[in-house]
């Protein structure tokens, strides 16, 4: 008889202690409101749905419950009443330390705390016979978004190279009853997405940590990297469809370290006007960490070295002549490409204007002076020409004077 009675109360205790896991009604989503807030903060039950049901109706008795079947703790229990002094349903009433209801259904709890996870039942009664039953979880968020890089940079900032590739993984930790995560995880992970660094994640993982306790992660595998990345900044968007808050983003700046590369577009002839001021960029080219420049002319086989690896790349020619012109080389490296830099090149042309007489005075006076000499050379050269024809003419008719005596 005592083994009977022994017996009989392991049966009660076990039916206690899983009638929460076994109660008919988590078997169907459909019957079960979820709802996500973060831990700490504010949490209002939506009873939109069933407002019509008991609006401007004082006749039944609402009591909320802590749990759901045999287990159930009531927490709030509101008798049918008359309101005399015709005061606002919309004003909180206190109904315990932690709990109010607003509008005399809606339950809210001012600051959630560790413990008020998981399910909720709200009875609403509407004779001594008859009650209906709306079934709640609640899912509480312990932290905000966390962000991971693989492999992970030891630098304060996320310093990658161009062509690497890392993983990113956005985690987000949170509890909720044990029974009803692994009753609908296929619908949780379904109404639960992230975006990472814009993209749709490649994996998505939902790990136990505890008892009640999980870690949600979603993964962007692969992902190589390359110079549009550098300064970008790498977002994680949890959306949850019924998370009581606006969607959380963290977002981290990534440095990525590339090669010089040529950015501008250089014309590969450029002329200018005589004394002109002529700035050669060769700051066209972008790199990270900062390049540095080298600046070669080469004029008749000659060649010049005007920068020489330096952080600068910037080269002025002020009052440009025509001893100027030539083939100018940048080269930009840094150390991904150090002793093989990249550059280009182009040619300088100079030429001579004839309104920047009025401009140049003095130095035009020499180049008309040094024209005027010209003239001269060019007169005498005719000059003798001319004479050495008539000279010519001359002896020729000379000689045929003298051919024609001849054959008289």
């Amino acid at each position: 008889m005592l083994s009977n009675y022994h017996l009989l109360f392991l049966l009660i205790l076990f039916k206690l202690i899983t009638a929460k896991y076994y109660h008919p009604s988590i078997k169907n989503s459909d019957t079960i409101t979820s709802i996500s807030s973060f831990l700490g903060a504010r949490l209002l039950f939506n009873l939109d749905v069933i407002n019509e049901f008991i609006k401007n109706d004082h006749s039944k008795t609402i009591t909320w419950y802590k749990g759901i079947g045999d287990l159930k703790q009531s927490i709030a229990n509101l008798v049918p009443f008359i309101n005399p002094y015709k005061l606002s349903r919309d004003v909180p009433t206190l109904i315990s330390p932690r709990y109010f209801l607003i509008d005399q259904t809606k339950l809210l709890i001012e600051q959630t705390l560790i413990g008020d996870e998981g399910f909720y039942t709200l009875e609403i009664r509407i004779n001594s016979n008859i009650s209906k039953y709306y079934l709640y979880h609640v899912i509480l968020l312990t932290q905000n978004l966390s962000l991971s890089l693989f492999p992970s940079s030891p630098y304060r900032h996320f310093i990658y190279h161009a062509e690497q590739q890392i993983n990113f993984t956005c985690s987000i930790s949170f509890v909720a009853d044990h029974s009803y995560i692994e009753q609908f995880r296929s619908t949780l992970l379904s109404t639960w997405y992230m975006i990472v660094y814009n993209n749709d994640p490649d994996h998505y993982q939902l790990l136990p940590l505890s008892s009640n306790s999980y870690r949600y992660t979603a993964s962007l595998l692969n992902y190589e990297l390359n110079r549009n990345d550098h300064n970008q900044h790498v977002s994680c968007t949890l959306f949850q469809q019924e998370l009581q808050s606006t969607n959380v983003t963290l977002s981290k700046d990534l440095n990525i370290e590339y090669k010089a590369y040529l950015r501008g577009n250089y014309y590969f002839i450029r002329s200018f006007n005589s004394y002109s001021s002529i700035e050669i960029n060769c700051e066209e080219f972008d790199a990270n960490p900062k390049a540095i420049y080298t600046l070669i002319w080469v004029l008749n086989g000659q060649n010049q070295t005007l920068l020489n690896q330096t952080i600068y790349g910037r080269y002025l020619i002020k009052n440009a002549t025509w001893h100027h012109r030539g083939n100018y080389m940048c080269l930009a490296e840094n150390y991904l490409n150090h002793h093989q830099p990249v550059y280009q090149s182009f040619r300088l042309n100079i030429w001579f204007n004839e309104h920047q007489l009025k401009v140049h005075p003095l130095t035009n006076m020499l180049i008309l002076q040094q024209l005027s000499s010209d003239d001269s050379n060019k007169s005498i050269i005719l000059i003798i020409l001319s004479t050495i024809f008539v000279v010519t003419c001359l002896c020729f008719v000379l000689s045929f004077y003298y051919f024609c005596s001849q054959l008289k």
